[in-house]
Parts: structure tokens; sequence; C-alpha cells
């Protein structure tokens, strides 16, 4: 069985061009079915001297919107990898810098069923470094886990404790500031911390580990589409779900004055005023499931998912 293991935005004015951006890979674009390799900036995962894997292409056969999009799926030729590394890799013109800096893309992913289907993985890197500086990982068990560090600058895969969908078009949107990163699904937060590791962007991978199953991309953006409400400078907020005590854990740059908790029925279980930066919610008396969390706070309304396990 798989495991799950740890891998290690415009610069002047002249270049504002490569700091905003979306990738639709319609013709229009320059995309033509077949091979991404070579295709408008992209290449595939090299396997030898000279040598790219050839089943990551435009495709016609789903699309978020348009026509066409971005799809890996298995190379036959090649084992299972111990971690997402086959698929496409976008290298920017120009490095990105990471001072509030936007990338988003949406996804169809096939079912998953047993450990002989895929992760995928869509992840920013710093090629200086030969690192991420944070990716967002969706497991072959329906699960989604984030590269980030701990707080405590151990990088680690963090559970977020979302689940994502199969067979149906969704949104995935990872916002940086700094060492700050948000992701959300759907426009709601699942989870904020730290990034892996500093530095600007030069990078973005689509990929799997090459077992079982396919994935699409559409409407890859870079800084094409408004930040969340609650803006890094104003407002830094990390939350998370303790199963340890069955609380909900809030931590926020800036007070916090209420929370409101609905379960996944829309029932309001949890509606509470407070005054403070560190907001521990009991859960032990509900059941599990998802939940969705509105966080108020001095600067404004936050909405976060999560989940009770």
């Amino acid at each position: 069985m798989k495991k799950i293991t740890s891998l290690l935005i415009c610069l002047s004015f002249s270049l504002c061009m490569y700091s905003q951006q979306t990738i639709s890979f319609e013709t229009s674009e320059g995309f033509a079915l077949g091979d991404i390799h070579n295709q408008v900036g992209w290449t595939s995962t090299g396997c030898g001297d000279g040598c790219n894997v050839e089943n990551q292409v435009i495709s016609n056969e789903q699309a978020s919107d348009g026509t066409l999009s971005l799809k890996i799926v298995q190379e036959t030729a090649f084992a299972g990898q111990a971690n997402p590394v086959v698929g496409g890799f976008y290298d920017y013109a120009a490095p990105i810098p990471n001072t509030m800096a936007t990338f988003s893309a949406d996804f169809y992913i096939d079912t998953f069923d047993s450990a002989n289907t895929s992760d995928y993985l869509f992840g920013l890197t710093n090629l200086a470094a030969g690192s991420f500086r944070t990716y967002i990982r969706f497991t072959f068990e329906g699960d989604i886990f984030v590269l980030v560090d701990d707080g405590t600058g151990t990088v680690d895969l963090i559970d977020t404790t979302a689940d994502w969908t199969p067979l149906t078009w969704f949104n995935t949107r990872i916002e940086i500031d700094g060492a700050n990163v948000e992701f959300f699904i759907n426009d709601v937060s699942i989870y904020s911390g730290l990034t892996a590791t500093v530095g600007d962007i030069d990078s973005a991978r689509f990929v799997h580990d090459n077992f079982l199953g396919f994935a699409y991309m559409d409407n890859f953006r870079t800084n094409d589409e408004d930040l969340s409400v609650d803006n890094f400078n104003k407002n830094q907020i990390s939350h998370f779900y303790d199963s340890q005590s069955n609380s909900f854990n809030i931590t926020s740059s800036s007070a916090i004055t209420s929370v409101k908790i609905y379960d996944i029925l829309g029932k309001n279980v949890v509606n509470k005023t407070t005054n403070t930066t560190l907001d521990v919610t009991d859960l032990s008396t509900y059941g599990k499931g998802v939940y969705l969390a509105q966080i108020q706070t001095e600067q404004g309304i936050k909405t976060v998912k999560f989940v009770k396990n």
C-alpha cells in the first residue's frame, strides 16, 4: 500500500505581463491535442537522456471552460512512483514574487477506489532552492494534504481534514504572502499556515505518482483573480480541528469577535461571541462529519471548512 512521504510573483513594471495570466489550454493560446511536452512553455517529466514521458496530454475529453484541458495519466512503461513526479511542468518566464501572489486551477479527478489509484499534486517551486514552496495533494483515499512548515521549522505534509470529490470539476486556490500560505477549495478556506520554504515562485507542477486513474487541469491562473476577503497584511488566521481534545482551534492576528459553526445540513450548532486572538470551541457533544465555521474578526468575516473525525 502506498504511503505519503514529504518532498523536499512582477519584478518591475516591464515584467508585469508575466505576473498575471490565465492558461486555458485552448487552441487560441497555441495549444494542440497531444503530448504537452514543449507546448507553450510546458514540459513533461524526463525519463532519461533526451527522453520525456508522452502520455501527459492536451485533451478534448473534459474542460471546465472551453473545449481543451491538460490530462495527466499513467505512463504504462514505468512503475508507480513513491511520490507524485509524473505530469506537466510550467516554468514562468520571470519569477513570480511571493508577495500577495495567487495561484488557482480547476481540477477533475478520477474515482478513487484502492491503493492502486494515483495521488495528484498541484505545487509551486523555487528552482534555485530546488524544492517546493508549497503544494496541495489529493490522495488516493480522497483526502487533501498540504506541504507546509508546521510552525516549528519542520516541513511536513499536513492533513487539512478536507476531502475532494471525484468526477466533478472543483477549483483549488493557493494564496501566498511571504511565508504565509492559505488553501481554498471552491472559495472555502481549508487550511492556513506557513510555506515549506521561502523565495519567489519559478515553476508550477501538475503531477501524479503513476498509478491508475486520470486527472484534468483547466483555467490555471496566476495573479488573475481577487484575493480572499481577509487580506494577509491585515489579518492572519490559522485553524485546525484537534481530534484528541475534540476541539476546533482558531488563532488570529486580530481579535476574534464571534464564531458560528454549521453542520453539513446547514444547522447552526455553535453561535458564540468572544474577544480573543485564540479561540477553542469544544465539539465533543457533536457527531463526526463536515462542518463550516464562520469566523468574525475586527477585519471581516472568513468561512472555513473542517472535518470532525
